[in-house]
């Protein structure tokens, strides 16, 4: 036993040691046009549509000090972040790649600036095609073919929060690890098309919990209260807005147990699940939201954790 014991331990270091190798080769991947090397780590090489994309930056390798730095991606500008581990050195970008991309070739483009002028470095990966399903829904034919004082109203309703997931907080609001808003059966995952009554009507754009009204709900992390009321669509709604423009949203509440403007801690009960809005049946759906863009909850806790490891 002690010599197995022995060689488990000696197997362990080494595997160990390999992995900070790699980890580090990963870091000093690349190198810029005037031979800099330059340390910048993408949370995956390939990314399905719907799935946020995650870039990690050592600043320390781009000729510090650094006056700006921001990601280029489809044409628009993505705010750079202190690294929530180590901000001394460290940066990181958060993109959410829309639904609706083109599976293929993709790339971002990082920009800085420091003292010797303007940089620019193009990073490629590859978006890939989500395999998902159907969500055959039985629901309130009003909520299918609404009148057309509710259709003004979900239109206008729309644009206000798509309003407030474009209009955050660009400091992070946030700490530690991301969360579940509840331990349930997920009974539709994120990005199923969406079937009521026979129409083709939506995408699903977050996750659907199992649970009975009356099941409390707490915010995935600390941040800002943006919305709290009730919706056409959504009916009773929650949306937290965490900061460095990430978004969670909270739907079909039965009551909502949160005010605008109300700072909120990771955990905190704000609401109770229920069957308001356009539904089958009592459930809660909790989405995220990235720069505006709808992105797979799950995956999100994932890369986030991962951010959140990287430097510890």
């Amino acid at each position: 036993m002690k010599l197995t014991l022995k060689k488990s331990i000696g197997l362990a270091v080494a595997a160990s040691i390999l992995l900070c190798e790699l980890l580090a080769v990963a870091w000093a991947a690349d190198t810029n046009l005037s031979g800099q090397t330059t340390g910048t780590l993408l949370s995956s090489p390939t990314v399905t549509n719907g799935n946020p994309l995650l870039l990690q930056i050592d600043t320390r390798k781009f000729n510090p000090p650094i006056a700006s730095m921001k990601i280029v991606f489809q044409q628009r500008d993505f705010s750079i972040y202190p690294h929530p581990v180590n901000p001394d050195g460290y940066r990181f970008g958060l993109i959410g790649i829309p639904f609706r991309s083109v599976p293929g070739p993709a790339e971002l483009t990082l920009k800085w600036t420091n003292a010797t002028g303007d940089h620019s470095k193009t990073i490629p990966f590859e978006i890939v095609a989500g395999k998902y399903r159907t969500d055959v829904l039985k629901v309130d034919p009003a909520r299918v073919n609404p009148s057309k004082k509710n259709i003004k109203r979900a239109k206008k309703e729309a644009r206000k929060v798509k309003q407030t997931n474009t209009d955050g907080s660009l400091a992070g609001l946030w700490e530690g690890a991301f969360q579940l808003p509840m331990t349930s059966e997920i009974t539709s995952p994120f990005g199923n098309k969406r079937l009521f009554n026979g129409q083709l009507k939506s995408y699903h754009n977050g996750v659907d919990f199992r649970a009975r009204i009356g099941t409390p709900v707490s915010a995935a992390n600390s941040g800002v209260v943006k919305t709290a009321e009730n919706l056409f669509y959504s009916g009773n709604v929650v949306i937290i807005d965490h900061g460095n423009m990430i978004f969670t949203i909270y739907a079909h509440l039965s009551k909502i147990e949160v005010n605008v403007g109300q700072q909120i801690e990771k955990g905190q009960q704000i609401g109770l699940t229920g069957a308001s809005g356009r539904v089958s049946g009592p459930h809660l759906h909790w989405g995220v939201k990235i720069n505006g863009a709808a992105v797979n909850p799950m995956q999100f806790i994932k890369v986030m954790a991962s951010l959140i490891r990287a430097q510890e």
